[in-house]
């Protein structure tokens, strides 16, 4: 029989694996098994993979079977062999050859192969010797392959009955690379060479789903499979399996062009199926039982006894598989003696298997015996009874007494565990049946959902107490609206028709749900909002408290207080979290981590600390979620838009701004993004026309109520009128923010007021303190803009350019320090002199550098360092003339981009 020909290596080192065949983080494990190919050839090599499961051995193996195939090299697939019989092994490793027979067909190999086969096939003990028989046997069939060309066996899963077999390949010149999971003592003896697969970098992790779905991954998704997958988030098969489940479950889309997750912050369960989950169940029902109730409460080791009482088990099983457990990896012991699954994925699993009736089963049998503790006289914690009794919900049977207790839990927590007293309420309140004493728990449970953020109960709560009964005519009627209210805001799901029929008539719940509506959909409502007069701080949300709210982002503020500028601030970006934070406080409001509003007000977060790829991940999110709330999602399409100009994707830019309509709200904010790093004007003619469309948009704003996007419009059609020197645009911006001076009600910040008549009167005093003013708002990316706008403008461009390029550089836009470096050029501002470090600074010199970079006047840097005001202006002086600088924002500024102060600071 003629042998088939051996295909040719390709034009690479034979055996050498090509790099674009690679897998996504692995390039330094595959270097490490081509270094052993190279080194088989002058005498067989064994190479181990290890690495746990779900960690890519098999991933590896195929990446480097596929790659020496290409180069011409045979590679022969070693099947798991049954453990305990020796000649199992070898009949696994004639199997690959004969599967590969007519590749490897050879006369001369047909006797060692035969003689294998029989012996194989003779039963143990027949034979004596056979063990080094087979040896002899495959090595000399494995000679005759290695001959005709380079042989490379891959075992995977390899136990201990493939050793012998393979090591007698070894001996026969060939390349044996096999795959298990760490602690196999046999197979590491026999190994020359041992690879091991730690756990991916985050870059990696999102690089190989790029790769698997063919599109840029969102920051969310990798950022969310961390936090629940913790320990295994670097194991790409665990990796793909839940990108898998959530692509199945519909909660991984592409949206924009980029992989994105759907409810980011919802619970990732592993797959049921996973290696661990088999892992657990393999341990018995004791062990799944423990670890739910791991993954279901606070417990710890001093909670097995009652544990043990509650589930009428023995307390030594229990102790005994706890450590089991923990030496498996499936619990871990946390910083304070409780015991937790070793991840959040694990708990969700756990949690989804056990279901909610035999949760609520398990607490209840706690719940009972710490009850049974307590009335034999041993004490009970009052938080942790309170935990179990609330989680068992109506698996307990109904008490008021019950209701009692936990309500005076929640009393004696709320400061130092408001989450958790806010749990206890909500339970208090179902066994409360009711009444006067149900009233007052409902009031308390509204005001702490609200203050910890917990939108999601809130609104379970509302839908409960209408169903009660608690309608217009009910005492908490004001507060059960401004609830529908604060839900449908954060949500984007609209007030429900049976909360709007139960509640109508009720004082101020018509305004209150108008306000809901308006804030989702931008249609102003018919009748006018309520006053921003003083608030009753007892309210959940005031009438007046509500006024305000609607003045910041509709038609301006009378006088808010000291809050004024930051409300008018907040509300012109459309910021309604950082709004109610303002207008509620800290004690009675808090951001929750998700949800619409929560994304929204995450986006401006990113926008003014300069964080763009952030700022993209919640603006996917809002595109993802937001189709019952316009008003945000195509907020956010705008904001979105100037990131990508600023990312230098100004050609991505288009399609984002298309999606939103060009009328109020959106029109001023629509301008603003069109007429920015998304779209750079180049001819004074250009830009005189696109300022009348500005102005257009700015009229729109003032007759439909709106303040949304107004004051960036202005700043930005400001900038744009002074560089091209147009007379008449910068004389009506003038005027805009003169008349909103003389105006009842504020429309513009006094920063916005201030930076455009710097800009379009040339006012040097205006720029000083518009820009102050907004260096002390905290907008890295305002002030990079303001910067840059007033030194393409100033007749002193210095000092606002250097402070344009220092901000620029700590930020990810390269249209940004592209655009500073161009202006530099222009107005011919060289770079900031870079000082070699010098030691030549006194210790208090050196201090007043750095408390000028932190924006500290002369009086409070001479409280400071306590000197005089004087001492410190003469301190001043000498660093002007031995830095070069010549302002104090141009020493902050040299301070942050160069090494002046040395390695110390």
């Amino acid at each position: 029989m003629t042998a088939p020909e051996v295909p040719r290596p390709r034009t690479v080192r034979p055996g050498a694996i090509p790099r674009r065949r690679t897998i996504v983080g692995r390039a330094a494990q595959l270097d490490a098994l081509d270094a052993a190919r190279a080194a088989a050839a002058t005498g067989g090599r064994f190479a181990l993979v290890r690495g746990p499961a779900g960690s890519g051995r098999t991933s590896l193996l195929d990446a480097a079977a596929g790659a020496w195939r290409t180069a011409g090299v045979v590679v022969l697939r070693v099947a798991p062999a049954a453990p305990g019989d020796t000649a199992a092994g070898f009949a696994a490793l004639l199997n690959a050859v004969r599967d590969q027979y007519e590749l490897l067909a050879d006369p001369p190999l047909a006797g060692p192969l035969s003689a294998l086969g029989a012996l194989c096939d003779k039963p143990a003990g027949e034979h004596a010797g056979r063990g080094i028989a087979l040896a002899q046997q495959a090595a000399a069939a494995f000679a005759l392959i290695g001959r005709r060309a380079p042989t490379v066996l891959i075992a995977d899963d390899a136990g201990p009955a493939l050793a012998p077999a393979l090591a007698a390949a070894v001996r026969a010149g060939c390349l044996v690379v096999a795959a298990g999971a760490p602690g196999d003592g046999r197979l590491g003896t026999l190994a020359d060479v041992v690879v091991d697969l730690p756990p991916l970098s985050a870059e990696a992790v999102r690089a190989m789903l790029a790769r698997r779905y063919a599109v840029p991954v969102d920051d969310a998704v990798p950022a969310a499979l961390s936090t629940a997958l913790g320990p295994l988030a670097g194991h790409p098969g665990t990796v793909l399996e839940i990108a898998h489940e959530l692509t199945r479950a519909g909660r991984l889309a592409v949206v924009r062009g980029h992989l994105c997750l759907l409810d980011p912050h919802a619970p990732i369960a592993l797959p049921t199926d996973h290696s661990l989950l088999a892992a657990l169940r393999a341990r018995g029902p004791v062990a799944v039982r423990l670890a739910t109730m791991a993954a279901v409460t606070r417990f710890g080791i001093d909670d097995l006894p009652l544990f043990a009482d509650a589930t009428r088990g023995r307390l030594s099983d229990y102790g005994w598989m706890i450590d089991e457990l923990i030496d498996d990896g499936l619990l871990v012991a946390g910083p304070q003696g409780g015991i937790l699954p070793q991840s959040p994925a694990l708990t969700a699993r756990l949690i989804t298997d056990a279901g909610p009736d035999a949760v609520a089963r398990l607490h209840r049998a706690c719940a009972a015996a710490m009850f049974r503790r307590a009335a034999s006289g041993r004490p009970a914690d009052g938080a942790a009874l309170a935990d179990q009794v609330t989680s068992a919900g109506v698996a307990l049977p109904f008490d008021r007494r019950t209701a009692v207790t936990l309500a005076a839990t929640a009393d004696e927590n709320t400061d130092r565990a408001p989450d958790r007293a806010a749990h206890w309420l909500r339970a208090a309140l179902w066994h409360s049946g009711g009444g006067r004493a149900g009233d007052d728990i409902l009031a308390r449970l509204l005001r702490l959902l609200v203050r910890t953020g917990q939108v999601v109960r809130l609104g379970e709560v509302v839908d409960t107490a209408i169903q009660r009964g608690h309608g217009a005519s009910s005492r908490h009627a004001a507060d059960l609206a401004a609830a529908a209210v604060l839900v449908a805001v954060h949500t984007g799901v609209p007030v429900s028709a049976t909360i709007r029929s139960a509640l109508r008539g009720a004082p101020v719940a018509s305004a209150t749900v108008a306000f809901a509506d308006w804030w989702r959909t931008g249609v102003p409502p018919a009748a006018p909002m309520p006053p921003a007069a003083h608030a009753d701080t007892g309210s959940l949300l005031h009438p007046a408290e509500l006024g305000v709210l609607a003045g910041a982002v509709g038609p301006g503020l009378a006088d808010a207080g000291p809050a004024t500028e930051e409300l008018l601030l907040a509300g012109e970006r459309g910021d309604l979290a950082a709004l109610l934070g303002l207008v509620l406080g800290p004690h009675r409001y808090g951001v929750p981590k998700d949800g619409l509003l929560s994304a929204y007000h995450r986006l401006h977060t990113c926008q003014a600390g300069g964080d763009l790829s952030g700022l993209l991940s919640a603006a996917r999110e809002l595109d993802l979620t937001g189709a019952e709330a316009p008003l945000p999602r195509c907020l956010a399409r705008l904001w979105a838009a100037e990131a990508l100009g600023l990312l230098g994707r100004a050609t991505e830019a288009p399609s984002w701004l298309r999606s939103v309509p060009a009328e109020p709200p959106y029109a001023a904010l629509r301008w603003w993004a069109a007429n920015g790093p998304a779209g750079e004007v180049q001819t004074a003619q250009e830009a005189a026309r696109r300022l009348g469309d500005g102005r257009r948009a700015y009229e729109s704003h003032r007759h439909h109520g709106s303040r949304i996007g107004v004051e960036h419009l202005l700043v930005r059609a400001a900038g744009l009128a002074a560089r091209f020197g147009l007379g008449e645009q910068m004389a009506w911006l003038t005027a805009a923010v003169d008349a909103d001076a003389t105006e009842p009600r504020r429309r513009l910040s006094r920063q916005t007021t201030l930076l455009v008549q710097a800009l379009c009167r040339g006012d040097a005093s205006a720029a000083e303190r518009g820009v102050d003013l907004v260096r002390a708002g905290g907008n890295r990316l305002a002030l990079a803009y303001a910067c840059l706008a007033l030194g393409r403008v100033a007749e002193d461009p210095r000092p606002w350019l250097v402070e344009a390029q220092a901000v620029a550089k700590t930020m990810t836009s390269g249209w940004l320090r592209s655009a500073v470096a161009a202006a530099m050029r222009e107005r011919d501002v060289r770079q900031p002199r870079t000082r070699t470090p010098r030691t030549g600074f006194s210790p208090v010199e050196t201090h007043i550098i750095e408390l000028i970079g932190h924006g500290r006047t002369n009086r409070q840097i001479a409280a400071q360092v306590r000197i005089s005001e004087k001492t410190v202006e003469n301190h001043l002086t000498r660093l002007f003339a031995r830095t070069g600088c010549r302002s104090r924002v141009e020493l902050a500024a040299v301070s942050l981009t160069t090494d002046i102060l040395g390695p110390a600071s």
